[in-house]
């Protein structure tokens, strides 16, 4: 793994160095067994900051009174997950914003006003 051209900016590479230090067994990837190339590897993990988004009322609260009654039904999510994204009792991630905001445009809301709050946060994609 150390042997990556890309290991300075790989964060399982970053993990390794931390567990190797510090835990007595851990899992790894075996570099031997597969064929990785620095440039095109798809095990490279990269720290990425995104905004999250938390709760959508506002939106939902803008759009035509005939278009509210199944509108739940046209969300990605199940029932229950769909009232605790619309609270903000969970995270909204960047991808299922752009779902939820053709949803919402769809409808007639007015999606300038964005989701009622919003998080950066750092999480790991393979790049």
């Amino acid at each position: 793994m150390a042997s990556c051209s890309r290991s300075n900016t790989c964060a399982r590479h970053a993990g390794y160095q931390k567990a190797l230090a510090e835990k007595a067994t851990f899992s790894v990837l075996n570099p031997q067994l597969l064929k990785l190339d620095g440039n095109n590897c798809p095990y490279h993990l990269v720290a990425e900051k995104q905004l999250w988004a938390r709760g959508f009322k506002r939106m939902y609260d803008t759009m035509p009174s005939g278009n509210t009654h199944y509108f739940s039904h046209c969300t990605p999510y199940a029932e229950r997950q769909y009232y605790k994204a619309k609270k903000g009792e969970i995270l909204i991630d960047p991808e299922m914003q752009k779902e939820l905001l053709a949803i919402f445009e769809r409808n007639g809301a007015n999606t300038s006003i964005g989701f009622d709050s919003y998080e950066e946060r750092v999480v790991l994609v393979e790049k």
